[in-house]
């Protein structure tokens, strides 16, 4: 084997072993548009129904994990729910208050399905907050 068939062969390895760790960075994972699929759920007292005088949460205006911002509903009825997307390594918070001296609940779920945080108001007119910091790895969340 040449000498320059040697350099090269290590030249593969150096600039693939520095993807990898690359890769794996959550710097890397946002600059190429790493994003969480979260849904955000809210309900109200024993039946689950009733209002919230508002309901704020954070979310990604795009897939492309954009910069995080915050979202506040006003008056809704409960229960309430929003498909947002997150960026990898932000945080997903969401804060659903009762109206008047009720009580509610909160969920975030990965994919639509998988509980990742649930909440319920400490006392009556309290708000329920649930919140997860999201995994830094795409496509890897932690059990």
């Amino acid at each position: 084997m040449s000498c320059s068939a040697v350099a090269i062969g290590g030249l593969v390895v150096l600039l693939v072993g520095g993807l990898a760790v690359v890769a794996n960075s959550n710097w890397f994972a946002k600059k190429i548009g790493g994003s969480w699929d979260i849904t955000y759920e809210g309900t109200g007292g024993r039946a689950g129904t009733g209002q919230a005088s508002d309901v704020r949460y954070a979310y990604s205006p795009d897939r492309t994990g954009s910069e995080p911002r915050e979202e506040t509903t006003g008056l809704v009825s409960l229960p309430w729910s929003r498909a947002v997307f997150v960026g990898v390594g932000d945080r997903a918070r969401v804060e659903v208050h009762p109206a008047g001296n009720g009580t509610a609940a909160c969920r975030i779920l990965l994919d639509g399905v998988r509980v990742v945080a649930e909440g319920t108001s400490p006392a009556p007119g309290k708000p329920a907050v649930c919140e997860v910091t999201t995994s830094s790895t795409p496509g890897k969340w932690p059990r």
